[in-house]
């Protein structure tokens, strides 16, 4: 018996049992599920090409044997494979192959394998994640078959896309535009004819990246009275009622239309990697706290908050979580020779900052995997909402990478293949992730120029417009930040020459180049002002 059919039955309370019931499990509950899962996996990752790759010719008969001889993984250990699509070397075989941006020009995409197995989970947590968008307590959701869903996904073969034809079986659900038109548009005419369908036939759920939602957002509230909106978005009957209610509404708090004059929402969910910065926003034009969840093309969808909205809790039957504190972290950036130690979820500090280490599961690829995305512990359990499980806030990408809107990851590899085309005479630099007023994120790029360069007489305008130039060509993803999000990705900072030096001599210690800490931008900064 499907989804749909359930809910026509009214059987809610066996819905949320099914799909919610983990959020009902002890700790210990939890790692019994895990270590179970990861054993099956370990079984099948033997028997391939890659499980011998990375774990060697002895299968491990423990958790702890596995975490003790199996080594962390990067992409790097499985791109040969991956990238060739060698299914004959996976543990299982794959349905589907998702993608994702991986180092710009250097390396453009990652692959990541899909079995059966992985699908009919990852369809699993989905459903989780829109009954718990349309719940406000415990047990209790508005989620019913047929819902108008607004389409903010980007399609197959990235991870987003698989949403609408895994649950097609399980639940009926009016996509907005439908499936096969939204995966024939570009990114801008899903959104306009998105949003005229919704004007003419309501919305009840919205999904989609944080950044792409507050695009949205924004450019419903540009619009400064009915007439342009009607212009805009087209004069059905329904529509244009819609524009003049939400006008009237607008008109009485003396301000421009928001999305929540125009729809009443059961459920909006966001993702992204400056989710945390938008959700205040978001709920500000749509009127509706926002259910953030959290996912990634090695990993699939792997958290979500609760009834509560009050921190992410991680699904037990997606992957295996192990996770390297802060301070493993940074002495790992210190000695690369170094390896840091790992925690289960069992073994968290409520407060203390992690990187997430993930095993796949169900016949996954990824063994001791560096996904590269940092969270927060901030409380290991939530006996006021029953909840005994660990809660999370999403950080950022790890310190090597910037991540902005997740739409491009600039890694030190993309700046210094920029440097080279641009032929700037470019000597000491660093790059940190910023936010401007808007809390909207940026890459800012401190840089000296060489002492014999020249281009001291160049503005530090010229400089930043002729880099980016580069950067948009060697990351295909660089150019739709301004483009599609409003967003001007690059600041540059020139700082005198021997800024840097002195910044080293002074403290003697190392200077990370991609996100040093807050402390160190703060220090340079003060030697560049006393240099002027």
């Amino acid at each position: 018996m499907n989804l749909d059919r359930k809910l026509k039955e009214k059987r809610y309370e066996e819905i949320w049992q099914e799909y919610c019931g983990f959020l009902d499990l002890t700790i210990d509950e939890f790692m019994d599920i895990q270590k179970r899962l990861l054993m099956e996996q370990i079984g099948l990752y033997g028997n391939c090409e890659l499980g011998r790759r990375i774990m060697g010719d002895h299968l491990p008969e423990t958790v702890e044997a596995f975490r003790r001889t199996v080594p962390l993984t990067t992409y790097d250990n499985y791109a040969d494979l991956l990238l060739a699509k060698a299914e004959n070397a996976m543990p299982s075989k794959p349905l589907l192959w998702i993608q994702t941006t991986w180092e710009g020009g250097t390396n453009p995409i990652k692959l990541a394998p899909y079995t059966e197995s992985m699908i009919q989970c990852h369809k699993g947590t989905f459903i989780t994640c829109m009954i718990l968008a349309t719940s406000r307590k415990r047990g209790e959701f508005s989620l019913r078959s047929g819902e108008k869903f607004l389409y903010g996904m980007a399609p197959l073969p990235y991870l987003t896309g698989i949403v609408p034809h895994m649950i097609s079986d399980e639940l009926t659900v009016h996509f907005l535009p439908p499936t096969k038109e939204a995966e024939a548009m570009s990114f801008g005419q899903r959104n306009k004819v998105g949003m005229k369908m919704g004007l003419s036939q309501g919305v009840d759920l919205f999904f989609g990246l944080s950044s792409v939602i507050m695009v949205i957002s924004r450019l419903l509230a540009e619009k400064k009275n009915s007439s342009e909106k009607t212009g805009f978005w087209g004069r059905s009957p329904r529509a244009t009622f819609r524009l003049l209610r939400g006008w009237l509404r607008s008109r009485k708090q003396k301000r421009g239309i928001l999305p929540k004059d125009l729809w009443q929402l059961k459920g909006l969910i966001c993702a992204g990697t400056d989710t945390a910065s938008f959700k205040p926003q978001i709920e500000a034009y749509w009127g509706i706290r926002p259910l953030e969840i959290f996912g990634g093309t090695e990993p699939t969808c792997i958290a979500s908050e609760t009834w509560a909205r009050d921190g992410l809790v991680f699904f037990p039957d997606v992957c295996f979580y192990e996770f390297i504190p802060r301070s493993e972290m940074d002495r790992d950036f210190q000695d690369p020779d170094y390896i840091p130690r790992t925690y289960l979820m069992d073994e968290l500090r409520a407060g203390e900052e992690y990187e997430l280490v993930i095993s796949s599961l169900k016949g996954g690829a990824f063994a001791r995997y560096r996904v590269g995305d940092v969270f927060r512990c901030l409380r290991v359990k939530n006996p006021e909402q029953g909840v005994m499980l660990p809660h999370f806030t999403y950080v950022d990408r790890d310190p090597h990478v910037i991540d902005i809107s997740g739409f491009t990851r600039i890694s030190e590899k993309t700046i210094l293949k920029a440097f080279e085309l641009s032929r700037l005479q470019i000597g000491e630099w660093f790059a940190v992730k910023d936010f401007d007023e808007q809390d909207r994120s940026f890459f800012h790029l401190y840089l000296e120029l060489h002492e014999e360069s020249n281009s001291y007489a160049v503005s530090r305008e010229i400089i930043k417009d002729h880099l980016a130039i580069y950067f948009r060509y060697v990351d295909a993803d660089y150019k739709d930040l301004k483009a599609l999000l409003g967003i001007d990705p690059l600041v540059v900072t020139i700082l005198p020459g021997g800024t840097i030096k002195r910044y080293r001599l002074k403290f003697n210690r190392k200077l990370r180049r991609m996100n040093p800490s807050h402390f160190d931008v703060i220090e340079i900064n003060k030697l560049a002002n006393d240099s002027l």
